[in-house]
């Protein structure tokens, strides 16, 4: 069992982080499919924009609490616990209500932005979801600063089961359904995960509220040099979609947000090792440990190499079929913009390992410098290639920007800590046997003495 105890930390917590995700994928697809059989696509591209919204409001709000809250509770649990929990809690609960105010405010020019009026009504409603996104990302993230993801996963699989059961009920029931239910019913399905992630949390909080100014603004300090790494991201993973809206129209954006749903398949092994590994560099940041960033940075993103390739060969080979049984054929015009998106999955998990070291080595302004440069040229290349060539426009300005985060990103981390993208490579190619070896250990094995 040598495999189990060599990566007993990594698969314990990548197993319930990698469910989750392929938990919330799963019913982001089936609700999509759904959709997409019984909406138009003018209306499937709000509510695609709409989710877009959705998710850049819980990226701005991770920023600005998770990133710190996790960081500094991992590393000071038993000592100030308390103090860095209601301090968090502030802070979420300080965020989340500045971006109610933004929604009532700014919504209605932001929907003539995108040339799309029923946004605005539909955001207005999910406010009731955004307040109920305060307990369930506070219960989330206390568990994940003590490396237990299984709460989590259950959390996310009863949120979006919940809220796909509700929206495929009404749909038997009426025929139809708009987009103010659906905005509704997705909010209560926030609110079903949240009573599932207190459950699972409670163990790991205190009934003390300690709160200490010195610790909220530590929070906030951290927070703040992220949130403009956020916002940037925020841009940089945006501008496509948001440019498609304002220059060419709703269909378009219902297309190439297909497309982006599918290759969002291929971000999952990045995402998940994102989560596992923050708590643990930030540790090893602590400890001034550059030879083990260097492996980490290394191993991790050849873990999600191994899994992405392999990915990516199967989707550039039957994109018309899995376009088909998500949307039907008026969405097969997003074939070409599919191939063109996998380009970007290969220097995508380089650079988001990237930021995950920088964020928790304390050189988040730096970070946040790199993805401020990014964001700026993807909004300047997707503005000129969409002009040039439409819809495919924004893949290319997309790709164009990849490849100049990726050099200078991989220049950097070779200088400073030596690292070398070609071993993350090798480390993939040596995963095969590895997973093979863990396969077999940990499910063939148990499988066989079954039967």
């Amino acid at each position: 069992m040598s495999g189990n105890k060599k990566y007993g930390y990594w698969l314990n917590a990548g197993i319930y982080s990698l469910l989750q995700r392929v938990s919330v994928m799963i019913f982001g697809i089936c609700s999509f499919s759904v959709l997409a059989h019984n909406l138009s696509t003018d209306r499937m591209g709000v509510w695609a924009l709409f989710l877009t919204l959705t998710a850049n409001i819980e990226l701005i709000r991770w920023a600005i609490v998770k990133n710190a809250f996790v960081k500094y509770l991992s590393v000071h649990y038993k000592e100030s616990g308390d103090e860095i929990t209601t301090a968090a809690l502030a802070l979420n609960l300080l965020i989340t209500g500045l971006f109610a105010v933004a929604l009532l405010c700014c919504m209605p020019a932001l929907s003539r932005f995108l040339k799309a009026p029923e946004l605005t009504q539909v955001m207005h409603i999910f406010i009731l979801g955004l307040a109920l996104l305060i307990p369930f990302s506070h219960f989330e993230w206390i568990q994940n600063s003590q490396g237990d993801f299984k709460g989590i996963f259950v959390a996310y699989m009863v949120r979006q089961g919940s809220w796909f059961l509700m929206m495929a009920l009404h749909l038997l029931i009426r025929g139809s359904i708009g987009l103010p239910m659906l905005a509704f019913y997705y909010s209560l399905g926030i609110l079903t995960g949240t009573v599932v992630g207190f459950a699972y949390a409670r163990k790991y909080m205190s009934r003390k509220i300690v709160f200490v100014r010195e610790w909220f603004l530590k929070l906030w300090r951290f927070g703040r040099v992220i949130l403009g790494s956020a916002f940037s991201t925020m841009v940089f993973k945006n501008a496509d979609q948001f440019l498609v809206s304002n220059m060419i129209n709703l269909t378009a954006v219902a297309i190439y947000n297909t497309s982006l749903r599918i290759i969002n398949l291929l971000d999952m092994p990045s995402q998940t090792l994102g989560d596992i590994m923050f708590p643990k560099s930030a540790q090893v940041s602590a400890a001034n440990n550059s030879a083990k960033l260097k492996e980490m940075y290394e191993k991790s993103v050849g873990a999600v190499l191994c899994l992405t390739i392999p990915a990516s060969v199967v989707i550039f080979f039957f994109p018309k079929f899995i376009f088909l049984v998500l949307g039907g054929k008026g969405y097969l015009g997003g074939v070409v913009i599919l191939r063109l998106m996998l380009i970007n999955g290969i220097f995508s998990a380089f650079i988001k390992q990237f930021a995950t070291i920088m964020d928790s080595s304390g050189k988040a302004p730096f970070n946040f410098a790199v993805i401020t440069t990014m964001a700026v040229l993807s909004v300047v290349f997707c503005t000129v290639f969409i002009r040039w060539f439409s819809l495919s426009g924004a893949v290319f300005g997309i790709i164009s920007t990849h490849i100049c985060g990726f050099i200078f990103s991989q220049y950097y981390l070779y200088k400073h800590y030596k690292i070398k993208f070609w071993n993350a490579f090798v480390y993939a190619w040596k995963f095969y046997p590895e997973l093979y070896k863990i396969f077999k250990e940990r499910i063939l094995v148990k499988w066989q003495a079954n039967f």
